[in-house]
């Protein structure tokens, strides 16, 4: 019985994760690996055979045969498209004769993606006795295994086990690792800044490469690098600091890219490729600002707003970025920007709405939006994104949105959503979040735009009879 807590808890154990990193091995083909996962496929008459080690994040794959490309190039998959994983979850072996049929793995990403149908693993073990991946073999149509084709397997595996351990117990391989600044210096006197390499990495996978020229953002705590990733063009986000925020937000970059590994219909979003603890490579989203002739076209963002809404992430990560809304009010209250009466209407409307939740961006403006080469639209960012009350992304929209008659075409959608409740309170709680940002001169159209937008959001409460 596959239990996906247990799986979770055993993937992420850390000594666990130091055995895998003590083996050497990289997403890159591995002589022996190779030969051994060949071995076996003539052996079991199989089409697909594996050497898998299960990371945090990713399986890699340093012995494959028989993998559709590009997945056999690339000798990695994130782990929604790893059965292996729950065979390290369960410390036993695990064999399947059809997914599809499979009450848990029915909807795993391999089964489309990879062409994997029976399925059968056995584990591979490091030193102290950690279940570090499997040798699977697959089978792209349903197939029964029987009890000699699983004892060869075993066999297999206890070979490969008894390699690894070695590896192991061998001195680990002298690597540079890449040295990052800790703030971009700046470009040598004579060049231009576009001509200048700012970083030269010397651990990331041979598939990437960066292009020569200025980050395209660079920060206190982090850059923004182009790059190409087998020829396809990537953002590589690079953390420069340690300090907890730098280092908190780069995992949320790095959950978000990895939880849209299923985009929502019709919504490319950055798409993750491979991190280390420093770095994040994801695929770039190339388009043009979201300008019409008549500036920004809002209805547009409007409808990608209500379209990210529909997805949703796996439930491990929806009840990690549940927002806390009870501790965004009282925060709001404690620094005056809200008023007692106010904090108090917005509780009992976020008690009645709690289970109204979505996935949202969180800050969504258009110049999150790009319009793809396709005519397809694309979101940026995702710095706040999460799991909110409905029509966060609206609020947001809301306050961007510069004439009068836009903003009631987005009160129009939230009253035909019926989301009237839950968007009260994100328009009155991102009213608070504006007044909160650092003093400084604030043009005086932003002023009154905020005045305005909570002067709405107390309209609404007071509609509601709330």
């Amino acid at each position: 019985m596959i239990d996906v807590l247990t799986t979770a808890a055993a993937v992420r154990d850390v000594a666990r994760l130091h055995a895998v990193a003590a083996t050497g091995l990289r997403a890159q083909p591995e002589p022996w690996c190779d030969r051994v996962v060949q071995l076996t496929a003539r052996l079991l008459q199989v089409p697909i055979v594996l050497l898998v080690l299960v990371e945090r994040f990713r399986q890699i794959m340093p012995g494959a045969t028989g993998l559709p490309e590009p997945w056999q190039r690339r000798r990695e998959t994130p782990l929604s498209h790893s059965i292996c994983q729950y065979v390290v979850g369960a410390g036993r072996s695990l064999a399947i004769a059809d997914l599809r049929r499979h009450p848990v793995l029915h909807t795993s990403d391999a089964i489309g993606d990879l062409g994997v149908t029976a399925y059968a693993g056995a584990p591979v073990h490091g030193r102290d006795g950690h279940v570090l991946g499997t040798l699977c073999v697959i089978d792209g149509a349903a197939r029964a295994w029987s009890g000699p084709e699983l004892a060869a397997l075993h066999r297999a595996a206890a070979r490969c086990s008894r390699k690894l351990q070695a590896l192991e117990s061998s001195p680990p391989p002298v690597r540079r690792e890449p040295l990052v600044p800790a703030a971009p210096p700046p470009p040598p006197a004579g060049r231009a800044a576009g001509d200048v390499m700012l970083w030269t990495p010397g651990g990331l996978p041979a598939a990437l490469t960066l292009d020569r020229r200025f980050p395209a953002q660079s920060g206190a705590a982090e850059l923004t690098l182009a790059g190409r990733w087998h020829g396809e063009p990537v953002a590589v986000i690079v953390r420069t600091a340690d300090h907890p925020g730098a280092v908190r937000r780069f995992r949320r970059r790095l959950g978000v890219a990895q939880a849209f590994r299923r985009c929502p219909p019709r919504l490319p979003v950055p798409q993750y490729r491979w991190h280390d603890d420093r770095t994040l490579v994801i695929t770039r989203a190339l388009g043009e600002p979201l300008r019409g002739r008549g500036g920004t076209d809002w209805a547009a963002a409007t409808h990608l707003a209500a379209l990210l809404s529909t997805w949703r992430p796996t439930p491990s990560d929806a009840r990690r970025w549940t927002v806390d809304y009870a501790a965004w009010i009282a925060r709001h209250e404690r620094a005056g920007r809200l008023s007692g009466d106010e904090a108090d209407r917005l509780a009992v409307l976020v008690r009645r709405c709690q289970d109204d939740r979505t996935f949202a961006h969180g800050s969504l403006s258009p110049r999150d939006v790009v319009r793809l080469a396709s005519g397809r639209l694309a979101l940026t960012g995702f710095t706040h994104a999460g799991m909110y009350l409905a029509g966060i992304d609206l609020a947001a929209l809301a306050f961007a949105a510069p004439e009068p008659g836009l903003r009631r075409a987005i009160d129009a959608r939230a009253v035909n959503a019926d989301i009237v409740e839950p968007f009260a309170v994100n328009l009155l709680l991102h009213a608070a979040d504006r007044a909160a940002r650092p003093p400084g001169p604030v043009p005086a159209v932003r002023v009154a735009a905020l005045l305005d937008a909570r002067r709405h959001a107390r309209r609404l409460l007071a509609d509601l009879g709330v």
